[in-house]
């Protein structure tokens, strides 16, 4: 298993597929939001390939002191054959601090989830945030990393320097304020 990652364009309706079958419609943006945010260089789109067998795609935001996995996806016939183990450890070598966030675990397939990316050396933040009506929970690769709720509003804002398309990610999700709070206190 030796993967390669272009950066996007490459397989560009393959990358789309991808996708739009693998997130929900209410957590992903308009697939040109990705492309024209790409062109900015603060956010970096991967076709990833294993030989030529396209296995999967990442979308990664510079948010200045780490970086933000906003999408990771593999095909389905390549998963659980340890490809997302191996992306997720390279892009970890690559950009060494990683947060994400992941739908509160409520059912089988959101804790797998969790699951999955706690045992490739993901942290709960113990973090919790809500945005259009969804409760994510915050994981990063490095344990001593604050998550703040300025840290969090560069995964979107760092996403372009565009203030159109800002405008748009606005009127999609909440760019404005977090609101972070504690899981424990919640309990």
């Amino acid at each position: 298993m030796s993967l390669t990652y272009n950066v996007y364009p490459a397989n560009k309706d393959k990358i789309k597929n991808l996708y739009l079958d693998s997130f929900p419609k209410e957590e992903r943006f308009p697939f040109w939001i990705l492309e024209k945010c790409c062109q900015d260089k603060s956010s970096t789109l991967y076709a990833i390939f294993d030989n030529k067998n396209l296995i999967g795609m990442s979308y990664i935001v510079n948010c200045d002191d780490a970086y933000y996995l906003m999408y990771l996806a593999v095909v389905e016939n390549f998963r659980n054959k340890k490809y997302g183990s191996k992306i997720l450890k390279e892009l970890k070598d690559k950009y060494k601090t990683i947060f994400l966030s992941i739908e509160q675990p409520s059912n089988e397939i959101s804790i797998r989830r969790k699951n999955f990316y706690l045992r490739n050396g993901f942290y709960d933040t113990n973090k919790i945030y809500e945005d259009t009506g969804i409760y994510y929970e915050v994981l990063c690769t490095n344990n001593d990393y604050i998550i703040t709720n300025d840290n969090m509003l560069k995964r979107y804002i760092n996403m372009t320097n565009d203030t159109n398309i800002l405008n748009i990610i606005s009127n999609t999700f909440n760019t404005n304020i977090v609101n972070l709070k504690d899981k424990n206190k919640l309990l």
